[in-house]
């Protein structure tokens, strides 16, 4: 009896599903359809890689992108084909976005947005916006990151209050000589501070709990140390980051040193450490891990010598609108703008996100929260427990039974398993129900 295509549906198409759909299409020795639904006109891009300034920059080097995890400098052959030479440079954000583009053949592009994924027979359905379905085999969710929302003193509507600033012209009403406040202080933060700039504006405030901006990258690589932890508590954890942070107090090597480690480290913590971790070290180990470029940090400096950017700590107690603009009460300051722009990151409760679908399922009951709330609950292979293998989670989301889950080398060691998983399957024969 003859074959028919199985059929991969990816719901999602930033970088999550383009890697699984690379890697699928890459791996799959019988007939196949790789489906991705994403309402964006372009695959692979989302919102890391969909912006075009230029100073926006990969946090990594580019010697660490890479789309294959047995060819690390992948990204980096790729791009000395455009002139650039060195596996160490910081190079823009769409030029990864570019890279994924060149490497994926033939996927069917729904432009869509899923709003629901129903079981159906052996496998499942795709439910559309539109009310179209896309019946699949298998189904691969990569909806990326929650998205941000707003901290509760902050939930207000309006046009002086920016909700997405990656959102097509979110900035553009905003005048070069209004004061603009950003609320958060991380890579988001940072990109938008960039932009703004680069726009004219130099009354710009950013604003959140400990007031900690992202560190910067060492111009050169440094080699890590190649000393782990001996213990698995969080205290012991702890007590070995600071001896190795020595007097200087440079927690960037312990980081890295543990970049191979962590996940292991984290499935060793009891639910008190979790915790503690969360509560105690969390927005410390983030500024320390996700690091700027030593030309944007040069650039932010920049703009705080000349008061064009101020960071500062304080919890924000309320805001309100006035005829003239928002009015933003601190913990020990009052702060005016003409605007606020939301640079929080994605929401840390998978029960909280704004994400129809995600919403969706969590309703049904089709998907569970992980540990700790933090993403969603997942096997070790990425498959979603109760789905029988037939639906499938990579990236951000699968936080919580794993902590690094959000860098390129993370995202693309997951969909690497997930290919494999998929591909091993039998091909579906015709007629099959």
């Amino acid at each position: 009896m003859a074959r028919r295509a199985k059929v991969v549906t990816i719901v999602g198409g930033g970088a999550s599903g383009l890697l699984t759909a690379l890697h699928v299409l890459d791996r799959v020795d019988a007939p196949t359809r790789v489906v991705v639904v994403e309402p964006r006109a372009e695959l692979g891009r989302g919102v890391a890689y969909g912006t075009t300034n230029p100073e926006h920059l990969l946090n990594t080097r580019a010697g660490c992108m890479s789309a294959y995890p047995d060819r690390p400098g992948h990204f980096a052959e790729w791009a000395r084909r455009s002139g650039v030479t060195g596996a160490d440079d910081f190079l823009p954000r769409s030029w990864f976005g570019d890279y994924l583009q060149s490497l994926v053949g033939a996927v069917e592009h729904v432009r869509a947005e899923a709003v629901d994924v129903l079981p159906h027979g052996d496998g499942a359905k795709v439910v559309l916006a539109n009310g179209s379905v896309v019946p699949s085999d298998h189904v691969v969710l990569a909806p990326g990151p929650s998205p941000q929302r707003w901290p509760a003193p902050l939930r207000h509507r309006g046009p002086r209050w920016i909700g997405d600033p990656w959102a097509r012209g979110a900035l553009a009403a905003l005048r070069p000589g209004d004061p603009v406040l950003l609320v958060g202080t991380g890579l988001t933060a940072v990109d938008i501070a960039l932009e703004l700039a680069g726009r004219g504006h130099d009354h710009i405030v950013a604003v959140s709990r400990h007031g900690l901006l992202p560190l910067a990258h060492d111009r050169l690589p440094a080699a890590p140390t190649p000393r782990r932890p001996e213990g698995v508590t969080l205290d012991a954890v702890f007590s070995w980051a600071r001896e190795t942070a020595g007097a200087e107090g440079d927690w960037r090597p312990v980081v890295d040193s543990l970049r191979g480690a962590t996940d292991a480290l984290w499935n060793g913590f009891s639910d008190i450490d979790r915790r503690r971790f969360l509560r105690h070290l969390h927005r410390r180990w983030e500024v320390v891990r996700h690091r700027m470029p030593p030309e944007v940090a040069d650039r932010i400096r920049s703009m705080q010598s000349a008061d064009r950017l101020t960071v500062l700590a304080g919890g924000v107690r309320s805001a309100r609108t006035t005829r003239r603009g928002v009015t933003v009460e601190l913990s020990d300051r009052t702060l005016r703008a003409s605007a606020v722009v939301n640079c929080t990151g994605p929401a840390p409760e998978v029960r909280l996100t704004n994400h129809h679908l995600v919403r969706e399922l969590l309703h049904a009951k089709v998907v569970r929260p992980g540990p700790l709330g933090l993403g969603l609950e997942s096997d070790p292979d990425g498959s979603i427990p109760g789905t029988d293998g037939r639906m499938w989670l990579i990236g951000p989301l699968r936080r919580g039974g794993r902590w690094e889950v959000t860098a390129v080398p993370d995202i693309s060691g997951q969909a690497t398993q997930i290919a494999g998983c998929l591909t091993a399957v039998a091909p579906v024969v015709a007629g099959r129900p």
